[in-house]
C-alpha cells in the first residue's frame, strides 16, 4: 500500500485511523505466526536503524526481539526527549553509522524524512507501512 502523499496531507484523526488499521493488520499477522523479521530477512536487511521513537517504534522493537534482525540504533529529531527501548539514539542531524536499512515509523511524514535521510546515508529508507502491509 503506497499512500505516503495521502498521509502527508491527512488530518490527525485520519492518521490515527490509518495507524489503527495498520496495527490491527500487524496484530492479526502476529496471531497467524508472521513477524516483521520475515520482511527484513527476505530483503537481506539484518542490521537496521529505526527513525521515530514513538509507540510504533517500540512495537517494532518488541516484534524483532529475539530475531535475526538487529536494531542497531534509533534516530529522532528530539533524541534527548524520547522514551524508547533502543539503547543508542541519534539526532536526525548526527553522523549515522552504516546499517542495511532505515525504517521510518512516522509513516505520515515518510516522503520528507526519506528525502532528508537519503542525503545522509547510502542504505535504503523504508516506511513501516511497507514492512507491516507485506507480512
Amino acid at each position: 500500500m503506497n499512500s505516503e502523499k495521502k498521509h502527508n496531507t491527512a488530518q490527525p484523526e485520519e492518521r490515527y485511523f490509518y495507524a489503527y488499521q495498520m496495527l490491527c493488520h500487524w496484530l492479526e499477522a502476529l496471531y497467524l505466526g508472521h513477524r516483521a523479521e520475515e520482511y527484513f530477512i527476505d530483503a537481506g536487511y539484518f542490521r537496521i536503524a529505526v527513525y521515530g521513537m514513538g509507540d510504533i517504534a517500540n512495537r517494532l522493537l518488541d516484534d524483532l526481539n529475539n530475531s535475526a534482525v538487529e536494531v542497531c540504533y534509533g534516530i529522532d529529531r528530539n533524541a534527548a526527549g524520547t522514551v524508547c527501548k533502543i539503547g543508542t539514539i541519534y539526532a536526525a542531524d548526527d553522523e549515522l553509522p552504516e546499517v542495511d536499512a532505515v525504517v521510518v515509523t512516522p509513516f505520515y511524514a515518510f516522503e520528507e524524512i526519506s528525502k532528508d535521510l537519503s542525503r545522509k546515508i547510502k542504505c535504503p529508507v523504508i516506511s513501516i507501512e511497507e514492512v507491516i502491509w507485506s507480512i
